[in-house]
């Protein structure tokens, strides 16, 4: 999909006015009118419809979709353009959108000059205006969603190694904890080994980052491992191929976890993965 500008959407202003009025296919747009806005009319008509603004009926008629509805039916430059930069976010999940999270000049900064232009005629640029703010906050709040949603992802990857590399060592099929309880403190429950049918409890970390990735600890997994009987720590390098796995003990997390001190009470702690960076190697699957 091609990058959202002031000129591409002010296009698809116009086409979805059309669709909006008239009883045209997508064929029949393209071909009577060569151009919207100075954009060729078949990229306005593939934007639109990527983002999901327009759409076929089941007889081909080009038709809005409820998104390109509450579109057109917005009163104004401005906040038409705040919404297409909305929508086109949820569409395409750009990479420059999790800048959000750190504030309005990492967005500037980073989603290149044509973005940064749509920003800027949307009037989100700068000043404190209670909608400005209230963009933002969607922004950072959209940010925060794609780098948890990225993070989960990145983390069950490392629980699907880890259920893989117990079953080749132990012979055994693991339980999957995480899946049915994120609350317990830690992901897989396995065996000590073939010869002992000890259980194991397994947090696991992971990292797509490689030495440079941290692991996050939270008080409760820590309390968690602690007070287990047999447990240890998978931290996965996923930026390797085949991925790297190091096995740490409680006794050698130990060194890396806070204690409390006074009145305060400590929540989380991150570890960088390189200070296990003796411990990685090639993990047998199979």
């Amino acid at each position: 999909m091609s990058a959202i500008t002031p000129g591409l959407a002010l296009g698809c202003f116009d086409m979805l006015r059309l669709v909006g009025r008239s009883r045209l296919t997508f064929g029949q747009i393209v071909s009577s009118f060569s151009h919207f806005s100075a954009i060729r009319s078949d990229e306005i008509v593939s934007f639109a419809q990527e983002t999901g603004w327009a759409l076929s009926s089941d007889d081909g008629v080009a038709m809005l979709s409820p998104a390109g509805e509450r579109l057109v039916a917005l009163e104004g430059y401005e906040p038409m353009l705040r919404q297409v930069l909305l929508d086109h976010i949820d569409a395409v999940k750009p990479a420059w959108v999790q800048c959000a999270a750190h504030g309005r000049s990492k967005v500037m900064s980073f989603a290149g000059t044509r973005v940064a232009q749509v920003i800027v005629e949307a009037g989100l640029a700068g000043g404190f205006g209670d909608d400005v703010v209230e963009f933002w906050d969607l922004l950072a709040a959209r940010a925060r969603g794609l780098r948890d949603a990225s993070l989960a992802r990145i983390g069950r990857q490392g629980e699907r190694l880890t259920i893989a590399y117990e079953e080749a060592r132990t012979g055994r099929k693991p339980k999957w904890v995480a899946v049915n309880n994120n609350a317990d403190g830690y992901d897989v429950l396995s065996v000590v080994g073939e010869g002992d049918s000890r259980s194991l409890s397994i947090e696991v970390k992971a990292s797509a980052q490689g030495a440079a990735g941290a692991l996050h600890l939270t008080r409760n997994e820590w309390e968690m491992a602690r007070d287990r009987m047999v447990h240890e720590f998978h931290l996965w390098d996923i930026a390797s191929e085949p991925p790297l796995l190091a096995r740490v003990s409680v006794e050698q997390m130990a060194g890396h976890v806070p204690s409390d001190a006074g009145s305060g009470r400590w929540e989380s702690v991150s570890v960088p993965f390189k200070v296990f960076s003796g411990m990685f190697g090639a993990a047998r699957l199979s």
